[in-house]
């Protein structure tokens, strides 16, 4: 849900997170300033997909930011999030360490005691 036309995702509580979306099938572990360094990279879009147990991380347009990951696929669907909401995200979390999180139909970033969810899928909106 785009929570205006400039930002896609929005911040909820761990705790709001579990009872939404349920428990986190598979999840990855990122450094926050690995994380903070895509989100330079990224554009205005920061997106995340897992695919045959690997997490892709792509910015604008679909653009590869993990280190040495190719996009697998074109029909790869990506969880799309504002930097600007990463940022925030991160902010308040003030953990080192942001997980991915993979649920049933949903991906979400988690730092600290929040969870960014709500964003927007690719494709259509990968740019």
């Amino acid at each position: 849900m785009a929570q205006n036309t400039n930002e896609y995702g929005k911040i909820i509580s761990a705790t709001e997170g579990e009872n939404l979306f349920g428990k986190v099938v598979t999840s990855y572990k990122l450094n926050t300033n690995d994380l903070l360094g895509y989100c330079q990279k990224a554009g205005r879009v920061i997106m995340f997909a897992e695919e045959n147990t690997e997490l892709y991380v792509a910015g604008s347009g679909r653009n590869a930011l993990s280190i040495n990951k190719q996009i697998s696929s074109t029909n790869l669907v990506f969880h799309v999030y504002s930097v600007t909401k990463v940022n925030e995200l991160i902010t308040l979390g003030k953990n080192e360490i942001t997980v991915v999180e993979i649920r049933s139909d949903v991906v979400d970033l988690k730092n600290g005691e929040f969870i960014l969810e709500f964003g927007m899928i690719c494709p259509p909106f990968c740019s």
